[in-house]
């Protein structure tokens, strides 16, 4: 959605070279958390896991969804071997309801919604089977839904990001990775700011054509953007149409990704990377980042996720349930 030239520059930023703490506060009605990540092997399924462990263990209702449709592996990480006789292809397939006729208690507190990738075409679903699908996640009867997304910025990940209440955005001290966690926020925004009047949008009965053709001419044009910069889209819409700036504000100050930095090598200092996304999306976005907290490299990780049990669960008082425990209270702060 940029030109070369403007990639060049804002990845220019996140090359490698150089906390803030969150505003996310618990309330008495269900949040839909998503965890996601531009690439995989960063961690982000053992996160969304253990995240469900640490809220269920507060006495939250907890349910976790496996949403990546095409590698489905978060009951692997709470406890399961296989997954469930039916999971979230037969929500697809209308052979069920509700999601909460294939959600099974894990041994480890939350409730576990499986995905299912045996059946072809399921990692590409249709948009509007993706839009019961999203519904359907809002009819969770639980406290905290939890969804561990694909590890790619395909457009089902990016949609079911934006469905949820909070967004956590899963990256390594790796460049490759931290430039892919950029990525991802970025291109997240860009999609909702694309399908602002969508069905699946909050901000569907309040459809304005000319807003809309306006953000497409800027964003997405077929000789290229027109905009360097988010700012840069805010500035036209001042100026050509007042009135919906409201509007668009609101949009954007409903955007709140968040960070979470994994795989850190201990005693090592590494704040570095959060702190390059954060001033990259503020320049290129103007979106603030918060950098919810770090989980170090350890091998108590690597064991538990081969013996597939988590690791809050078999080391309830060591470094990764005291750093889980700093970053879901940042989370839950305003969530």
């Amino acid at each position: 959605m940029f030109g070369a030239r403007q990639d060049s520059e804002e990845y220019d930023l996140l090359a490698p070279s150089l906390p803030i703490e969150t505003d996310l506060g618990e309330k008495n009605q269900k949040k839909i958390i998503a965890v996601g990540s531009a690439k995989g092997g960063v961690g982000k399924s053992v996160f969304a896991a253990n995240l469900g462990v640490f809220l269920a263990g507060r006495g939250y209702r907890t349910a976790v969804v496996d949403l990546d449709l095409g590698n489905a592996n978060i009951h692997v990480h709470l406890g399961q071997h296989a997954p469930a006789s039916r999971n979230v292809n037969d929500f697809i397939m209308k052979r069920v309801k509700t999601l909460n006729e294939i959600a099974v208690h894990s041994e480890y507190g939350p409730m576990v919604v499986s995905g299912g990738n045996s059946e072809l075409g399921a990692a590409n679903i249709k948009f509007m089977k993706k839009l019961r699908l999203i519904k359907a996640l809002g009819d969770i009867e639980a406290d905290y839904v939890i969804l561990d997304l694909g590890g790619d910025v395909s457009y089902n990940s990016l949609d079911f990001f934006l469905r949820a209440d909070c967004g956590v955005v899963v990256t390594t001290p790796d460049s490759a990775s931290y430039m892919g966690a950029y990525h991802f926020i970025k291109e997240a925004l860009y999609r909702k700011l694309a399908r602002i009047f969508g069905p699946e949008s909050s901000y569907r009965n309040e459809k304005n054509k000319d807003l809309e053709r306006l953000i497409c001419r800027m964003t997405a044009p077929a000789q290229g953007p027109e905009v360097k910069t988010v700012r840069e889209l805010i500035d036209q819409v001042k100026e050509w149409q007042p009135h919906n700036l409201p509007l668009i504000t609101r949009v954007m100050a409903d955007f709140r990704p968040c960070l979470v930095l994994n795989k850190v090598p201990k005693y090592n200092n590494v704040h570095h990377v959060p702190m390059m996304i954060q001033e990259v999306s503020r320049k290129w976005l103007s979106k603030e980042v918060s950098f919810l907290g770090s989980i170090s490299a350890q091998s108590e990780v690597e064991e538990s996720v081969l013996d597939q049990v988590p690791v809050l669960a078999r080391y309830p008082m060591g470094d990764f349930a005291i750093e889980m425990e700093y970053i879901v209270n940042n989370l839950l702060h305003n969530a």
